[in-house]
């Protein structure tokens, strides 16, 4: 069961990675044809042309910051989450739990774990949403 969820975190955040990507891909488009323009003027020195690309790469590295910090966030939230219903488990089931017990508290568990997916993946599209207006800001333009 805790397989199951495992697989849907996965399945769920690769398709907020992707369409977050999909987001930014003009800004990363700028970034690069901003950069070859740096490349491109040999009167530049190797320094000159060094800050000229890092330059055109801020806003872009600032995007891509944010979206990981804002995904780091979340997926914390649910690893809280599963550790919580761990720590809700050993308290129940105590020092020397029966077998028939560690059969019934690894269901309460998978239940658990189950909701802390729920909640995370419930989370998803208003995370995408919220995401992508911020990376639309004038901040992160060019």
């Amino acid at each position: 069961m805790v397989e199951e969820q495992q697989k849907r975190v996965e399945e769920h955040t690769s398709k907020i990675v992707e369409e977050i990507d999909k987001s930014m891909r003009k800004m990363k488009g700028d970034a690069y044809r901003c950069a070859a323009i740096c490349c491109d003027n040999e009167t530049y020195s190797i320094q000159r042309v060094q800050n000229c690309v890092k330059n055109c790469n801020n806003s872009l590295d600032q995007a891509q910051e944010y979206a990981r910090e804002e995904l780091e966030r979340v997926q914390n939230r649910l690893q809280r989450c599963v550790m919580d219903c761990n720590d809700r488990i050993k308290d129940a089931a105590g020092p020397n739990p029966s077998q028939r017990d560690l059969e019934k508290y690894s269901e309460i568990f998978d239940n658990c774990v189950t909701k802390c997916v729920d909640n995370y993946c419930e989370t998803l599209p208003t995370l995408q949403k919220t995401m992508k207006n911020v990376l639309s800001e004038k901040k992160y333009q060019q």
